[in-house]
C-alpha cells in the first residue's frame, strides 16, 4: 500500500491539505526521481490532497500541484527535476499571499486552495540571520554548476546556485555546516566557521548505479539492469585522434577485445565475450541512435559527436535484437543540444605518426655477417647479385624502411552547433579529417557532417531526424611491406633519371615495393548516408507511447585502378585498368510501442512491443581492359585497351521480426525481465527462415533490503543473473543456394569457345540459424560514497548448429560445404573495478581496472568416427579440434636444436643446428602421428589499468592495455625458410658451431617438416597518455567563451613484448601485416573551444 502523508488540520468542510514539501518527497520516492528544491521557495505552501494523481507521469503531477503556486519545474535530466520560481506567472507565491491577507481584510473566506499560504520572505524574516556568505560551486574541471543544493545542516534553510554555480546564503548565529549536493556527484559538508567566501568543487559520481544507460529501444536505470550493460566513460578517449568511435576502448572494458587495425581510417575487429562461431560472423551489432547501423563503418562517424556507448554483453539484455545479438551489442548515441542557449564548441588537433612496433632486419653489416656464415653453412659461395656487388664495392647502401616511409601528418577540424528551446532540440555538426600514414600510399581523409533534429509539434507528438554524411577518401597505393623486408641493403631501387626499378636486386623473386605506389593511379572514394527519421506519438491512455523509426542507409563506393606503360630493360608492358562501383541500399522500418504504468506506488510495469522490416540491396560492376595503348587518360581510358571484362552482380536480403519485452520492478528492489523475439531472414532455407529467441533476466537491489541499512560501507548492492537465447545469421544471402557462374567451353573441332553455365558451390536448402545460449551471473557494488565500485561477471555460452564450411572430398565436384553442425562453448570471468584513491584539496586521483578472463572450445564437429575407435573426429585440415580452443596449434612438438654430439638418426637428414623435435609415440622417427595441439592464440588474459590524476583544471590519464598468454605461428623466425641466400632476413639470433644456441636453428635449415615456429604474443602497453588544461573561467568569461581544453595525447606509445614481427596484438607473422597495420603511434596536440 502507498504510504500516506501527513496532512494539514482544516476547517470543518473543507477540503485536507498536504504540505507541498511532503508532496514533492513523496513524488520523489514514488516515482524513483530526484526533485530539488529551496526550503525556503516551497515552506508554508500546502496544495489539496488529492491533488496528485498516481497514474499521471511525474512530469503531470509536478505541473499540476506548482502552477497553482507560482512555481515551475525545470528538467535537468532524464531523472531530475529543479524547483524554481516561475516569472511569467502572473501570481506569484507572494502576490498569492498578498490577496489572502486582502481577503482577511475584508472579512471575507479564505480560498481554500491556498488556505496556509506564507509568503518565502516571510520564513526566511522569521530565522534571524546574522551574517551573509556566496561563493561558486565548480565540478572537477572548474566549471561553474548550476541547481546545487546548499543547506544548512539542522535546519530548513538553504538555496541553489545560479548557472554559472554562483549563490548567496543567510546563515544563523553560531556554528554552521554546509552541505552541498547535486545529483550525479558526492556530497559535501563544510564547516562555515569563521568564513564569508566559498570555492566548492563537487566530484563526479559518474560510477553510481542511479545513471542512465541505452538498453536498446529505450533506457533504464543502472540500478534497475538485470543484465551485462558497460556504459563507457568517453571523456578520456575525446582527446585521442580516434577515427573510429571504438579506438579508444581498447582495454577500457572487460569482456570486450578491439583490435586497431592500425591503418588509417580502418574498422577496428571487435569481439565481446571470446568466439562463439568457426565459419559466421563473430562481430557485434552495431546499433545507432536507436537503429540497427547496416552496411555503413564506423569510420563513418565522427567520434567527436558521440554522446555515449553502451555494450550489451549478455542475452538478456541483447535478446531484444534477437538474431543479431549473439555476439553482443554496441549502442551508440550522438549528441543532442543540451543548452537553452546555442552552444558552438570548436575542436582541432593536429600531430604525427610512426610504426608503434615493426619488425627488425638487418643492416648492411649485419647482412653480410649472416651471408657469410650462410656460406660457412652451406659449405660453398653464395654469390651477391651483380647489382648489389657493385654497391657494396661503392659503398652505397639504403635502408629499405627509410625508403618507403614519410612524415606522417594527422589532422581534425570539427565545428558544432547546439541548443534547445521548449520546442526544439538540435545538434548540427562537420568535420575534416585527413590522416597520412608514415607507410607512402597509405592514406584517408574524411568529411563528415550530422545534423540531429527533434521538434515537439505538439504536446502529444513530435517528430525527429539523426542523419549523418560522409565522404572518405582512401584514394593511393600502399607500399608492399613484404617486399620492403625482402629488399638487400645494397639495392638500387630508382635508375638515375629517379623512375622506380621494377627488380631493385635484378632477379625476380624480389620486387620494388615502391613501383605500384610511385607509378600507378588510384582512386577509392566511399560516400554514405544514414539516417533514422522518427516519430513519437503519446496515445490517449496515459502511459502508451508508439513510435516509427524508419532507418535508411545508401552507400556508394568507386574504386578505380590504372597502370601505365612501362618500357625499360627488359619490360614492355601497356597500360591497364579497371573500374568498380558498388552501390549498397538498407531500410529498416520499425514500429514500437511501449506502455508504463504504475499501481499502487510499488508495482512498476515496462512493456515493449515491436514490429520490424529489414531489406538490404546491393549491386556492383567491374569493367577492365589491357594493352591500353596511351596512358593520358588513365582509367577513363578502358575502351582503346583489348582484353575487355565485364562483371556485375546484385542481390537482395530480407529479415522481418517482433518482439515483446515486459519489465517489472517491485519497490525498486526486485526486477524481472522478460523478452521474447522472432525472426525470420530469407537467406534459410524453406521451413528454417524463422528463429525463436527468448531470455529472462532477474536482479534484486540487496542493499535496498532494511537488514543493509546498518552496514554504512555498502552504498549500493546488486545481485543479477539472465539466460537466453540468441542467434547469428552471419552468411551470405544466398547460402542456401547453389551459385551458378559463367564459363566458356570448347566444343566440336574448337573453332570457337561457347559460353555456359557451371555449378559453382553447392547449396544447402536445409540451412538454418546457429543459435546460442548462454547465462550470467553478475554483482554490481558501490561502496564508502561511491570510492570504490565495480562489478564481477561470470558467464557460460553454448553455441550450437553453427553454420560451419566443411571440408568435402574433391570427387563432388566441390571443395566445402555449409552446414549447420558442431558446438562450441565459452566461458569467462569479467572484472570491473573502479577507485578514487584520493582525494584531497582539489586533487582527485582516480583508477579504473578491467579484467577479462575467457576459454572457448569445440565440443563437437561433424559427428563422424572414420577411424572407428569411438571418438568423434577432429579436422585437422582446418585445425579444427574437440575440446579445444579456436586457434589451435596443431604441430610437432619443438625439443631445441641438435648439437654436434646429439643422435641424428631420429629425422632423416638432420645435422647440427636444426631443430630437434619429441618423439611423441616413441617409434624412434618422427612423423605426422608426431603431432598434436600445443596451445592456441587465445590469451590467458587481458587486463587494462586507467589512472586519471586531476587538479582543478589540470588532468593527466594514464591507460596500461596488457596481454597475457597465447601464441601464433611466426615464420620470419625461420630464415632458412626465407630465401636467406636471396632475400633480407630478421635481425634474430641463428646457430652456429660457436653459438650453440638451443633456441634458434642454423640460418641455413630448411625446415623439412613445415614446423610453423610459434611465439609468444603477450605485451604490455603504454597505450593512451592524455594531458589537458582547463582555463579558468575568469580568464575566458569576458571574452565570452564559456571554456577552453589544451591537450596534448600519445597513443600506442611504447610495447614490451617478446614477439618477433609485427604488432604482437595482431599475432601476424609475416614479412607483410597484410590488410591489417601496421600499428601506429600518435602524437597530438589539440585544442577545445566552448561558446
Amino acid at each position: 500500500m502507498a504510504k500516506m502523508m501527513p496532512q494539514e488540520k482544516t476547517k470543518n468542510g473543507q477540503q485536507p491539505k498536504l504540505k507541498l514539501r511532503d508532496a514533492l518527497n513523496d513524488l520523489k520516492s514514488s516515482y524513483q526521481v530526484d526533485i530539488m528544491f529551496e526550503l525556503k521557495s516551497v515552506e508554508g505552501l500546502n496544495i489539496p490532497a488529492d491533488a496528485i494523481n498516481r497514474s499521471q507521469n511525474i512530469e503531470k503531477n509536478l505541473e499540476k500541484v506548482l502552477t497553482p503556486l507560482g512555481l515551475k519545474y525545470r528538467k535537468v535530466n532524464a531523472t531530475s527535476y529543479l524547483i524554481v520560481a516561475d516569472k511569467k506567472q502572473k501570481k506569484t507565491a507572494q502576490a498569492i499571499f498578498e490577496d489572502l491577507q486582502t481577503e482577511q481584510t475584508t472579512g471575507s473566506e479564505l480560498t481554500s486552495q491556498y488556505q496556509n499560504v506564507r509568503p518565502a520572505t516571510e520564513i526566511v524574516k522569521a530565522e534571524k540571520a546574522d551574517r551573509n556568505v556566496s561563493g561558486k560551486v565548480t565540478d572537477e574541471k572548474g566549471e561553474g554548476l548550476p541547481g546545487v543544493s546548499i543547506v544548512v545542516k539542522g535546519t530548513q534553510r538553504g538555496t541553489t546556485t545560479d548557472t554559472k554555480g554562483v549563490f548567496e546564503l543567510s546563515l544563523p548565529e553560531g556554528d554552521a555546516t554546509l552541505i552541498f549536493s547535486f545529483v550525479g556527484y558526492l556530497s559535501q559538508e563544510i564547516t562555515a566557521g569563521n568564513k564569508s567566501l566559498f570555492d566548492i568543487s563537487l566530484v563526479s559520481d559518474a560510477k553510481s548505479l542511479e545513471e542512465m544507460v541505452v538498453v536498446g529501444y529505450g533506457s533504464s536505470k543502472k540500478k534497475d539492469l538485470t543484465g551485462a550493460v558497460t556504459r563507457v566513460d568517453l571523456e578520456q578517449s575525446r582527446l585521442q585522434p580516434n577515427v573510429n568511435p571504438v579506438q579508444g576502448l581498447r582495454g577500457t572494458v572487460a569482456g570486450v577485445t578491439i583490435t586497431d587495425n592500425g591503418r588509417p581510417g580502418s574498422d577496428a575487429s571487435i569481439t565481446i565475450r571470446g568466439r562463439n562461431s568457426i565459419s559466421a560472423s563473430n562481430s557485434p551489432l552495431i546499433v545507432l541512435d536507436g537503429i540497427i547501423y547496416a552496411g555503413g563503418s564506423l569510420s563513418d562517424i565522427n567520434s567527436n559527436d558521440i554522446e555515449s556507448i553502451d555494450i550489451l554483453k549478455d542475452a538478456s539484455s541483447s535478446a531484444i535484437y534477437g538474431s543479431l545479438a549473439a555476439n553482443g551489442v554496441i549502442l551508440i548515441t550522438t549528441k543532442k543540444g543540451s543548452t537553452s542557449k546555442p552552444r558552438i564548441s570548436i575542436n582541432s588537433y593536429f600531430g604525427t605518426s610512426d610504426f608503434a612496433h615493426a619488425p627488425d632486419y638487418r643492416n648492411a653489416e649485419q647482412y653480410l655477417q649472416a651471408r657469410k656464415d650462410a656460406e660457412i653453412a652451406d659449405k660453398g659461395p653464395l654469390p651477391f647479385q651483380l647489382l648489389e656487388e657493385a654497391n657494396i664495392k661503392a659503398g652505397i647502401t639504403i635502408d629499405p624502411w627509410e625508403e618507403i616511409k614519410r612524415k606522417a601528418p594527422i589532422s581534425s577540424n570539427e565545428l558544432s552547433v547546439s541548443g534547445r528551446t521548449e520546442r526544439v532540440n538540435y545538434y548540427f555538426s562537420g568535420s575534416y579529417t585527413d590522416i597520412k600514414s608514415p607507410v607512402k600510399g597509405d592514406n584517408f581523409n574524411r568529411v563528415s557532417a550530422r545534423i540531429n533534429l527533434d521538434v515537439n509539434i505538439t504536446d502529444w507528438l513530435s517528430i525527429g531526424t539523426n542523419s549523418g554524411y560522409s565522404v572518405k577518401d582512401n584514394s593511393g597505393v600502399r607500399v608492399d611491406l613484404a617486399q620492403a623486408s625482402q629488399i638487400s641493403p645494397y639495392a638500387n631501387l630508382y635508375y638515375e633519371d629517379g623512375v622506380p626499378r621494377p627488380l631493385p636486386m635484378n632477379i625476380g623473386a624480389v620486387g620494388n615495393p615502391l613501383t605500384r605506389t610511385l607509378l600507378n593511379r588510384n582512386y577509392d572514394v566511399t560516400k554514405t548516408l544514414f539516417t533514422n527519421t522518427y516519430t513519437d506519438i503519446k496515445l490517449p491512455l496515459e502511459g502508451l507511447t508508439h513510435r516509427l523509426n524508419i532507418g535508411f542507409t545508401q552507400k556508394g563506393q568507386e574504386i578505380f585502378n590504372y597502370t601505365p606503360s612501362f618500357k625499360r630493360e627488359q619490360f614492355f608492358n601497356l597500360g591497364s585498368g579497371n573500374k568498380k562501383h558498388y552501390s549498397f541500399q538498407n531500410l529498416a522500418i520499425e514500429n514500437i510501442l511501449r506502455y508504463d504504468k504504475t499501481v499502487a506506488t510499488d508495482h512498476v510495469f515496462n512493456f515493449t512491443f515491436l514490429y520490424g522490416t529489414y531489406v538490404a540491396k546491393d549491386e556492383s560492376s567491374l569493367l577492365s581492359s589491357t594493352n591500353i595503348f596511351n596512358d593520358v587518360l588513365g582509367y577513363n581510358g578502358l575502351e582503346i585497351g583489348e582484353n575487355f571484362s565485364i562483371n556485375t552482380d546484385a542481390g537482395k536480403s530480407q529479415q522481418v521480426s517482433t518482439m515483446g519485452r515486459i519489465g517489472y520492478r517491485y519497490k525498486g528492489k526486485y526486477i524481472l525481465d522478460l523478452t521474447m523475439r522472432r525472426d525470420g531472414y530469407s537467406a534459410f532455407g524453406d521451413g528454417k527462415k524463422y528463429g525463436l529467441f527468448p531470455a529472462i533476466g532477474v536482479s534484486w537491489n540487496l542493499s535496498d533490503e532494511a537488514f543493509m541499512a546498518n552496514i554504512k560501507a555498502v552504498d549500493n548492492l546488486k545481485l543479477r543473473t539472465s539466460w537466453g537465447k540468441n542467434g547469428n545469421r552471419g552468411v551470405d544471402r544466398y547460402s542456401s543456394l547453389s551459385e551458378i557462374r559463367q564459363t566458356n567451353y570448347v566444343f566440336g573441332d574448337g573453332a570457337a569457345p561457347s559460353v555456359g553455365l557451371y555449378t559453382y558451390s553447392l547449396g544447402n536448402p536445409n540451412l538454418g540459424w546457429e543459435t546460442t545460449v548462454s547465462t550470467n551471473f553478475g554483482v554490481d557494488v558501490s561502496l564508502f560514497s561511491g570510492k570504490i565500485s565495480g562489478s564481477v561477471d561470470y558467464y557460460q555460452t553454448r553455441t550450437k548448429d553453427l553454420l560451419l564450411l566443411q571440408s568435402i572430398p574433391n570427387m563432388t565436384g566441390f571443395t566445402t560445404f555449409l552446414r549447420n553442425i558442431g558446438q562450441t562453448k565459452n566461458k569467462g570471468l569479467e572484472v570491473s573495478i573502479n577507485t578514487t584513491n584520493l582525494q584531497k584539496a582539489g586533487f582527485v586521483w582516480n583508477t579504473r581496472f578491467v579484467f577479462t578472463l575467457n576459454r572457448n572450445k569445440i565440443t563437437k564437429l561433424t559427428g563422424n568416427d572414420l577411424n572407428k575407435d569411438g571418438v568423434e573426429d577432429d579436422d585437422i585440415t582446418s585445425k579444427w579440434f574437440i575440446g579445444h580452443p579456436l586457434g589451435s596449434n596443431f604441430d610437432y612438438v619443438f625439443d631445441g636444436i641438435y648439437q654436434t654430439d646429439d643422435d641424428l638418426k631420429t629425422i632423416t637428414g638432420a645435422v647440427p643446428g636444426a631443430v630437434r623435435f619429441k618423439d611423441l609415440n616413441g617409434d624412434g622417427a618422427i612423423t605426422p602421428l608426431d603431432r598434436q595441439v600445443i596451445g592456441s592464440s587465445q590469451a590467458t588474459f587481458t587486463t587494462g589499468i586507467t589512472n586519471t590524476f586531476s587538479y582543478k583544471g589540470l588532468s593527466l590519464m594514464v591507460l596500461f592495455n596488457i596481454r597475457q598468454g597465447g601464441q601464433s605461428p611466426n615464420a620470419t623466425l625461420n630464415p632458412g625458410t626465407n630465401y636467406y641466400d636471396l632475400f633480407n632476413t630478421l635481425n634474430i639470433d641463428y646457430w652456429t658451431p660457436e653459438n650453440r644456441s638451443n633456441t634458434n636453428a642454423a640460418i641455413n635449415y630448411r625446415n623439412p617438416l613445415g614446423y610453423a615456429f610459434y611465439q609468444d604474443r603477450s605485451f604490455v602497453r603504454l597505450q593512451d597518455v592524455s594531458l589537458s588544461y582547463d582555463l579558468p573561467s575568469k580568464l575566458i568569461n569576458r571574452a565570452k567563451i564559456q571554456a577552453v581544453k589544451v591537450y596534448v595525447s600519445g597513443k600506442n606509445l611504447v610495447t614490451w613484448t617478446e614477439w618477433n614481427g609485427w604488432d604482437p596484438e595482431h599475432g601476424v607473422g609475416g614479412r607483410s601485416p597484410g590488410e591489417n597495420g601496421p600499428l601506429l603511434k600518435t602524437f597530438t596536440l589539440g585544442l577545445n573551444i566552448q561558446l
